[in-house]
């Protein structure tokens, strides 16, 4: 079947899952590089390690806007532009002649991707009956953890076959084809935009906030804590909050409208989503030190290993989605971040003659856990706002994940050092891989279960969201939710119908 013989809904989903793909395998794919990219520079890692860092920066400090703006303008037309920034900033980084210029031009690919996962979610949901939206975002978490799964292994392969470059211009070409299915296959309402233009003083104050609040808090145990700079950046993040919310609470176009956060469904399911990466987190950072510097697994076993948990997701995510939609089982988040936590809490008990079988299965407890809890707390979250906000919603949930993975990812480093430190004997520690492996496996197992801690409060804060998602109140300006203004144009009543939605967009 030819595909614009699909209902819109499918090809929207088809579009926007190619770029998720192709998003989330470029968050894991720079990492293996890293130990290439210092040798073939000649710069110590906390150098090369900018890289990575710059682009989750820029990526999480401008998603937000990215939704907003997508609401504004024009969904599509912010996703168009997201897959077109990220392409000329690979074609730029693979002429890169030194690591700053790499670093910039990993800024340029982060503005790209900011573009595209501020808005992917939302062009799913407004082509997707409510009734379906849960198996929509469960497809599109199986392909995520498709994507995390698949950037180490395409990273190691095409280090091993060519070099460095090679990881930014050979994805060139499937830049070119997600750019060419969104154009093909993706369509733009015009009548739910709201009125109103882009808050540019919120949307800086939003991206100091979050950019400076973030960089402290992962190169915290690099800098020194009570370090100058680190207070700095914490000085900087809270008069840019303040001044956020100044701005914001006055804004007639807000980049986050705060009377969101008086819906219970947004805030406690965004919340649940931060907490639950907080422990998710660890997982990604602790595993590597267990499995390479105290077990000696080569790195290729290492990343086998890994993937356990994106397999998961990849494999239960899209049915986890289907029992939301059909069943609507209020508790479904908080069992599934509940399975984390046990999973964490069986990571714990790891030493130093774990089989690799079973130190998969403890992974895959987390994996399923993570496929339960994600696909309805999106849902949830896509539900819960206006129409003409879904950009917002959408956004949120990509910055809630950076945001909990990256205080995640710091509170597992600093509880490792400290714990590990103590073990060994040692009062400063550089690098925790000079750490004894003894050392380092007291220090994982505690911070594994300081992760499941942290998940438990997810699991806490998931169950108190209230039994119907549904939003009650209206977009800025009264529109009441999830209804458009103006009839649909005649091809979008077409697909509503295939779509099983009625014109006033209610299913």
């Amino acid at each position: 079947m030819p595909l614009t013989n699909l209902p819109y809904k499918w090809r929207a989903l088809l579009a926007v899952t190619f770029g998720t793909f192709m998003a989330t395998m470029d968050f894991s794919i720079i990492n293996v590089a890293l130990p290439t990219l210092s040798d073939e520079f000649d710069r110590p890692p906390d150098v090369v390690v900018w890289a990575s860092l710059t682009a989750s920066l820029v990526s999480t400090g401008l998603t937000l806007t990215a939704g907003r703006s997508g609401d504004l303008f024009g969904r599509k037309r912010i996703y168009l532009v997201g897959w077109l920034v990220f392409g000329v900033g690979l074609v730029l980084a693979s002429v890169a002649q030194n690591i700053e210029m790499l670093i910039a031009f990993r800024a340029v690919q982060a503005i790209g991707l900011a573009g595209a996962l501020g808005t992917g979610n939302a062009i799913i949901t407004e082509a997707f009956p409510d009734e379906e939206r849960g198996r929509a975002l469960g497809i599109v978490g199986s392909v995520v953890g498709a994507g995390l799964m698949t950037g180490p292994i395409v990273g190691g392969v095409l280090l091993g076959v060519g070099d460095w470059r090679a990881l930014f211009w050979l994805r060139i070409p499937i830049v070119l084809v997600a750019f060419a299915l969104a154009v093909w296959l993706i369509r733009d309402p015009e009548s739910d935009r709201p009125a109103g233009k882009l808050d540019i003083p919120g949307a800086i104050t939003l991206f100091v906030f979050l950019a400076a609040a973030l960089l402290a808090v992962n190169r915290g145990q690099a800098w020194g804590w009570a370090s100058p700079p680190i207070l700095g950046l914490a000085g900087v993040s809270v008069v840019s909050l303040i001044a956020f919310i100044n701005i914001e609470t006055r804004s007639q176009s807000p980049v986050l409208a705060l009377s969101l956060f008086a819906q219970r469904t947004f805030s406690i399911s965004v919340g649940a989503l931060i907490l639950s990466f907080l422990g998710q987190s660890a997982s990604i950072f602790l595993m590597p030190f267990y499995l390479i510097e105290v077990r000696e697994y080569s790195t290729v076993q290492t990343g086998l290993i890994l993937a356990t948990v994106p397999a998961m997701m990849l494999m239960f995510s899209a049915y986890s989605g289907q029992i939301s939609d059909r069943y609507q089982f209020r508790h479904q988040t908080t069992i599934g971040i509940l399975i984390v936590a046990i999973g964490l809490l069986s990571l714990s008990t790891i030493d130093a003659e774990t089989t690799a079988p079973w130190i998969m299965a403890r992974l895959a407890i987390g994996g399923i856990g993570a496929a339960i809890f994600m696909s309805p707390n999106s849902s949830d979250v896509m539900g819960s706002v206006p129409r003409q906000m879904l950009g917002t919603a959408a956004a949120s949930l990509a910055t809630g994940r950076n945001v909990g993975s990256s205080v995640g990812l710091a509170i597992s480093g600093a509880v490792l050092v400290y714990v590990a430190a103590n073990s060994a004997g040692i009062d400063t520690v550089e690098n925790a891989r000079d750490l004894p492996p003894d050392a380092l496996l007291d220090g994982i197992r505690v911070a594994f279960r300081v992760a499941a801690g942290l998940s438990l409060l997810g699991a806490i804060a998931s169950s108190l969201r209230p039994p119907t998602p549904r939003p009650q109140m209206g977009p800025p300006g009264g529109r009441p939710a999830g209804r458009p203004t103006e009839q649909p144009a005649p091809a979008e009543a077409k697909d509503r119908a295939e779509a099983g939605v009625s014109g006033d967009g209610a299913a």
